[in-house]
C-alpha cells in the first residue's frame, strides 16, 4: 500500500473543481488512510481519499464537521472529498472543561439526526446487548490477528473478553444512535473562533450511546464533572448507563491498540502490554491513569 497512491489523481481533481493551478499536497502526521493538505496560494483545503462522502455532507449540513467543498470519485471508484481547512487544534484538557455544553451538546445532535442515523448500515437489532455482543465479536477477531505476537499478554487479554462477554449479555434497554464509535483527543478539533467539530467519520455505525460518552468522560471529564455532562447530552446518570459505559470504553481501549485495516499502523509487541494500561484501567473501574489537568 502507497499512502500517496492518487495523488497525481488528487492533483488533477482539485485543478477541476477548485483551482486550474498547480497544488502542495502533504500528508497529515500519523499512519491512518490517505489524506492531504493542499495548498496553493492563500487557499488551504483538507482532502480525504476513500470515504463514506455522504456522511460527512450530513454532519456538514449539521455544522458539526468542516465544510464540503467537492465530492467525487477517481479512476480506481475510490472516493475523493475536499473540505473546507479550519484553523485550530486539538482541545486541550482545560478546552474541554471549558466548553463542556459545547461538546456535549455536539454529542447530542450527532446521535439523533435522522438523515444521519439512515445513512448508516443498519442494525439486525436495536438492543444494546446485541450491539454490544457484536463489537465484541469483529474485536475478538481482530484481536485473534495479533494474539500470537503477544503470548505475554495473551491470557490476560482473553480472560478480560471472556468477561465482558458475560456482561454484556447482562445489558438492558434498546436505543442505538448514529455513533461515532472513535471519540478521542484527535478527532476533536476546536477552532480558532471557539467552534467544536468533529473528524474522521469512517467508524460511524448505529451503536450504543454509552460507547461515544463514556469515552469522552473516561479520557476528559473528571467525575464531578460528569452529570452535568450527561444532563446537556441528553443521558440518564443511572447505574445501568454506567455499566454500559465502563464496558464499552474498556472494548474500545483494547481496539484502539490493535491496527486498524487497510491502514498504515503498526503493531509494536515489546511495547503491547504497557500500553495496555488503559484497558486494565476501566476493567478495574478506575481513572484515566493520565489524570484531567494539562
Amino acid at each position: 500500500m502507497d499512502r500517496t497512491q492518487h495523488q497525481q489523481e488528487v492533483q488533477a481533481f482539485l485543478q477541476r473543481h477548485i483551482s486550474n493551478k498547480a497544488w502542495d499536497l502533504t500528508l497529515p502526521v500519523g499512519s491512518g488512510h490517505e489524506t492531504y493538505f493542499a495548498q496553493c496560494g492563500d487557499q488551504t483545503y483538507f482532502v480525504k481519499i476513500g470515504v463514506q462522502i455522504a456522511r460527512y455532507q450530513a454532519l456538514a449540513a449539521m455544522g458539526l464537521t468542516p465544510q464540503v467543498l467537492a465530492a467525487g470519485r477517481l479512476a480506481d471508484g475510490e472516493s475523493i472529498l475536499v473540505q473546507a481547512y479550519v484553523a485550530g487544534k486539538n482541545p486541550s484538557r482545560r478546552e474541554y472543561r471549558l466548553h463542556l455544553t459545547q461538546f456535549a451538546a455536539a454529542i447530542r445532535q450527532l446521535h439523533h439526526n435522522t438523515a444521519l442515523q439512515k445513512l448508516l448500515p443498519q442494525a439486525p437489532s436495536d438492543l444494546y446487548a446485541a450491539a454490544g455482543l457484536e463489537a465484541l465479536s469483529r474485536l475478538e477477531q481482530k484481536w485473534a490477528r495479533w494474539r500470537a505476537q503477544v503470548p505475554q499478554a495473551a491470557e490476560f487479554v482473553d480472560h478480560s473478553l471472556g468477561d465482558l462477554r458475560q456482561k454484556i449479555a447482562d445489558f438492558q434497554g434498546a436505543g442505538l444512535v448514529a455513533s461515532h464509535n472513535d471519540i478521542c483527543n484527535a478527532n476533536w478539533l476546536v477552532s480558532t473562533d471557539g467552534k467544536v467539530y468533529l473528524i474522521d467519520l469512517e467508524s460511524m455505525s448505529l451503536d450504543d450511546p454509552a460507547l461515544d460518552v463514556g469515552a469522552t468522560l473516561w479520557w476528559y471529564y473528571p467525575p464531578q464533572l460528569r452529570e452535568s455532562f450527561l444532563e446537556e447530552a441528553g443521558y440518564p446518570p443511572d447505574a445501568a448507563f454506567q455499566e454500559r459505559m465502563q464496558v464499552r470504553m474498556a472494548m474500545h481501549c483494547l481496539h484502539i491498540l490493535l491496527p486498524r485495516e487497510q491502514s498504515f499502523d503498526v503493531f509494536d509487541p515489546d511495547d503491547f502490554t504497557q500500553s495496555l494500561a488503559d484497558f486494565r484501567a476501566v476493567l478495574a473501574g478506575e481513572e484515566n491513569p493520565q489524570g484531567y489537568e494539562d
